[in-house]
């Protein structure tokens, strides 16, 4: 049986063609089509997208279920799962409370989740790599790089020690990695998540932070992280962790690929200017998410 007609099968439409191999167009709008190797994973995903919706400020890209109300049909010795596909994105800097729901939702269901799949772990800082590299350094280079290497095993012992004084366990998260995983559909706003495997950690949702923090600003970014605690769904740990996960010194990783590929002094300017930047708005996030932490305390879960 060819594709289409399987879907018309299975999800009684009475129209469909192809767009390109991922979208189809039927009579009830365009379709996103996943395909899925992996039954373990494909179930996690189908529950974390059912169980992580804040009603009715914003919703996880649900599979469309079929006419026998599965999320998901057999194909080709895997699985095919069907959802909404839309163009419009929304104007996220406005709906930074509503993302901060959806985050904090999915925060909570991490901390509960079990899944029968291997998750991605947590990423370690390659500062240290750059050690070997320092000599060979000119001068004022040299002497910056040092700096922010005594500076990454302050923030790096730091980090160690809040989680070490924390007993919950991180939370499993499918990687939200940035703004344009959100869009608005008559008002509504959808998140449209991933199909890779989930993270044991906060690495990716550091990384969203950070590139909220460059584009919207700290008032913003403030207002997202608000929204993250709403009845109480982000822990007083579960924050710390994430406050820990901001002071680990990722900044130094792309300079340590970087000078492993024998780069010119312009390429190396360029990234000390970068980093110089990322630094910066670490400081600032950590400063942001200390700040929830001490300002949410009373009305934490303990």
């Amino acid at each position: 049986m060819e594709l289409l007609d399987w879907l018309c099968e299975n999800y009684q439409w009475q129209n469909v063609k192809f767009v390109n191999e991922a979208l189809v167009e039927t009579e009830q709008g365009r379709k996103r089509l996943r395909y899925w190797s992996d039954k373990a994973l494909l179930d996690w995903h189908i529950e974390w997208r059912d169980r992580c919706n804040v009603t009715p400020y914003v919703l996880a890209d649900r599979m469309i279920r079929n006419k026998d109300q599965e999320a998901a049909i057999s194909w080709k010795g895997g699985w095919l799962t069907v959802h909404d596909e839309v163009d419009q994105g929304a104007v996220v800097s406005q709906s930074e409370k509503e993302i901060g729901r959806l985050i904090g939702a999915m925060i909570h269901y991490g901390v509960q989740s079990t899944a029968d799949i291997e998750p991605v772990q947590q990423k370690e800082p390659m500062y240290s790599k750059l050690h070997s590299h320092v000599p060979y350094l000119r001068e004022s280079h040299r002497q910056f790089v040092s700096a922010l290497l005594k500076e990454s095993e302050i923030r790096m012992k730091k980090a160690t020690a809040l989680q070490a004084s924390l007993n919950e366990r991180l939370p499993l998260l499918d990687p939200v990695t940035t703004p344009k995983q959100a869009k608005m559909v008559y008002d509504v706003l959808i998140w449209f998540g991933t199909r890779q495997l989930p993270e044991r950690g906060y690495y990716s949702l550091r990384m969203f932070l950070s590139e909220w923090l460059e584009k919207y600003g700290k008032e913003s970014l403030e207002s997202l992280i608000e929204g993250m605690y709403e009845k109480d769904r982000v822990t007083r740990e579960q924050a710390i962790f994430l406050c820990s996960e901001c002071l680990c010194p990722y900044e130094l990783d792309n300079l340590v690929m970087i000078l492993e590929r024998n780069p010119t002094e312009a390429e190396i300017e360029e990234e000390i200017l970068n980093i110089k930047k990322e630094w910066e708005q670490s400081k600032i996030l950590v400063q942001v998410i200390s700040s929830s932490i001490d300002k949410k305390k009373k009305v934490f879960t303990q």
